[in-house]
């Protein structure tokens, strides 16, 4: 009977969601060797199943680290940021590759037809090299002007591909490298692509998955999570300095990604099973999910 019950409270969103985009991104260290993104493709392939076109962006940075590392190439971050120079770049549009072939073959797995794709199919996505920057080191304080060499930032995107694919039935899964107007392939930071992707789409909800349960209210206790918040409690948070390091960017996104016509960003733990399906049609969630401030008033009496 818990399972009826369950049910019927899922209909709802079942019927809101049909027809809709989702855009999906994950790091690299969800996409690991344990079995865990098979628990995911499972979702995904349900979410697919039940009307809901998906777009998956992948990341690859702990891939990317190790393989360079094993072929003698030490990772370089300023600041938590990966220089990519020459050698790296080879190596990454070989792990990014790799990591597309395991994710399109798990959903195939799950009878999912998925296309793997990176910014430069298609013309999706144009880029540029990102310029010299002022970074500051957050341990020491210093300053010193950055060349992330083969790192882009998106320019535009062209959709026109994702939308045949996506009317045909098709998941896209995009790998985060693309290309300047001349053709030089750049490394791209996956969460961007992921926001710019749900803009252009106006998706209705765009998904950061990574080893975290969302926005905590303190971040030694993981049990702190907060189920929703506006765009201006987000703001508020970093500003009050309740939300620090790697947090910052990923909500930094999502309310991009929700000031350019994205329905709703969630931020949620890709590692725990099922939580994707709890997070879509529970009421209560498994992550944090961000709406606009003159939504709260309709989410509270949604139900």
């Amino acid at each position: 009977m818990e399972d009826i019950a369950v049910l019927k409270q899922s209909l709802p969103y079942l019927r809101a969601y049909r027809g809709k985009t989702f855009v999906v991104k994950f790091g690299g260290e969800v996409v690991g060797e344990d079995g865990n993104f098979d628990n995911l493709a499972a979702d995904l392939s349900l979410l697919h199943e039940l009307g809901v076109r998906i777009v998956i962006i992948h990341g690859g940075g702990p891939q990317l680290s190790d393989m360079a590392t094993r072929l003698g190439i030490e990772p370089v971050k300023i600041a938590g940021r990966r220089i990519t120079d020459d050698e790296t770049l080879k190596i990454a549009k070989m792990v990014f590759s790799s990591i597309s072939i395991d994710i399109m073959s798990l959903l195939r797995k799950h009878k999912t037809p998925a296309v793997g794709l990176s910014g430069i199919d298609g013309d999706l996505i144009l880029a540029r090299k990102r310029p010299v920057k002022r970074v500051k080191d957050p341990e020491t304080g210093t300053e010193q002007d950055v060349d992330f060499q083969n790192v882009g930032d998106v320019v535009d995107v062209d959709a026109r591909l994702l939308q045949v694919l996506l009317e045909n039935r098709f998941v896209p899964v995009v790998a985060c490298l693309a290309a300047d107007e001349s053709g030089r392939v750049l490394n791209v930071n996956a969460d961007t692509i992921a926001s710019e992707i749900a803009m252009k789409l106006r998706a209705e909800k765009l998904f950061n998955l990574s080893d975290v349960n969302g926005v905590l209210r303190d971040r030694r206790d993981p049990d702190s999570r907060i189920s929703y918040l506006t765009v201006s409690a987000a703001v508020g948070l970093i500003e009050q300095g309740t939300v620090q390091g790697g947090m910052i960017p990923k909500i930094e996104t999502a309310l991009k990604a929700i000031q350019g016509g994205v329905g709703r960003a969630h931020i949620l733990n890709g590692f725990v099973k099922d939580a994707l399906l709890r997070e879509v049609f529970t009421r209560s969630g498994f992550g944090t999910m961000i709406i606009r401030d003159e939504e709260e008033r309709i989410y509270l009496g949604e139900g």
